[in-house]
């Protein structure tokens, strides 16, 4: 099984679906590329590709709730309707972030000089 179709069926998409697959493909090629720059190598460990699979399906998750375009609302007015919304944060360059930097010190290849 292929990468898009493992990711697709640990998301709960249906085989012949294809809505996500172009953004299911860039975050497979984004995340890998970024995680092989962290670990300063040039092919993809054998050890990682769970990681990417399942980190993959995370950012699916995130980016298709109902609630992914709302930022949270800090209160609401009724008399001449003020609502107010609270700051959304704004995802950051990188894709990997957190636990999953965590993993990958363990990948990584350091040279001396």
């Amino acid at each position: 099984m292929d990468r898009l179709a493992t990711v697709k069926m640990l998301a709960g998409i249906p085989e012949d679906d294809t809505t996500y697959d172009a953004k299911l493909n860039y975050w497979l090629s984004a995340t890998e590329q970024e995680m092989l720059a962290y670990t300063n190598r040039t092919e993809f460990p054998e050890g990682l590709e769970s990681a990417l699979i399942d980190h993959v399906v995370m950012l699916h998750r995130k980016n298709t709730s109902p609630d992914v375009q709302n930022a949270p609302v800090k209160s609401i007015t009724e008399g001449n309707t003020t609502i107010t919304y609270g700051d959304q944060k704004l995802p950051g360059y990188s894709l990997i972030t957190g636990s999953m930097v965590s993993l990958l010190r363990r990948f990584r290849v350091v040279s001396f000089r």
